[in-house]
């Protein structure tokens, strides 16, 4: 109960980091902070959109100069979102992400990637291909090399992989952490718009009967529906609220849907794909 409670929390703070769109991407290679030069960023450019025309695989790099308190994973996420990476049904986009002053870097990876792409070939890439040339500045280097591997790798050619520390019974947590956002995401954007508070105490009770069911019902259960019905009351409340200020304001936020429906990009490039929460992330 207590690791529910902790979770349930967790989401709860979530509205409070500071994403930020840094702009409309102006091509597949978008560098925010003149860290590229102007010959480094069209060698690059070229090369995806050969890339594209090859494939139809859409892989991006943002080079943004800070994440504004924001961790980069979920930085990556609403950006890929915000872009839509990707063409639209297939979902065959790639983000690499790189917050100069944080010095952290992502690799986001679409749906229809996934397979292609793992999170273990992603970790590889960001370790022996970036991380070593960006601690010696060499940033195009470090970009160019994990460009040539993630299209290695939606291409079925050999990209090596790291194992990835997971649980006793097989599952990432990672996995699990992404897991519970989207259903965080998935449940705000359904009851921000419903025009009834109770729908939340009613998810509340359904969560906690499952709880009981599994735990115990007499005891598991009884705890679990007084804690999550209220709980969910509340999580109804405060996104219907949110959800009614942002469609007054013009801009709903992206934890209850919004931010979805801008366009494909002025370039022509990116086509509606959507993000799949795999890949990884380091620092340098």
């Amino acid at each position: 109960m207590k690791r529910i409670i902790t979770i349930l929390l967790f989401f709860f703070a979530l509205p409070a980091l500071a994403y930020y769109n840094p702009g409309q991407p102006s091509g597949f290679v978008n560098d925010y902070t003149n860290t590229l030069t102007t010959e480094q960023k069209q060698a690059l450019e070229n090369k995806l959109v050969q890339f594209e025309k090859e494939t139809s695989n859409e892989v991006a790099v943002a080079i943004i100069p800070n994440l504004q308190d924001e961790t980069i994973e979920n930085f990556a996420v609403k950006l890929f979102e915000d872009w839509r990476i990707g063409k639209q049904g297939n979902d065959n986009g790639v983000l690499v992400l790189v917050a100069m002053e944080d010095r952290q870097m992502k690799i986001e990876v679409g749906y229809g990637l996934e397979g292609a792409l793992t999170d273990a070939q992603s970790n590889w890439i960001i370790n022996q291909a970036m991380k070593p040339a960006f601690r010696n500045n060499d940033y195009y280097g470090g970009l160019d090399g994990a460009v040539s591997q993630i299209m290695a790798a939606t291409k079925g050619e050999y990209v090596p992989g790291e194992s990835q520390k997971k649980t006793d019974n097989g599952f990432n947590p990672l996995e699990m952490v992404w897991f519970g956002v989207f259903i965080f995401v998935w449940l705000a954007s359904i009851l921000g718009r419903s025009k009834s508070w109770w729908a939340g105490g009613i998810v509340g009770a359904v969560v906690g009967g499952i709880v009981g069911v599994i735990k115990g019902f007499i005891f598991f259960g009884v705890i679990s529906l007084g804690v999550l019905i209220p709980l969910g009351l509340l999580f109804d409340f405060i996104v219907s609220k949110k959800y009614q200020a942002g469609k007054s304001s013009g801009h709903i936020p992206w934890w209850i849907g919004g931010g979805r429906g801008g366009s494909s990009g002025g370039f022509g490039g990116f086509g509606g794909g959507m993000s799949g929460g795999g890949g990884a992330s380091g620092r340098w």
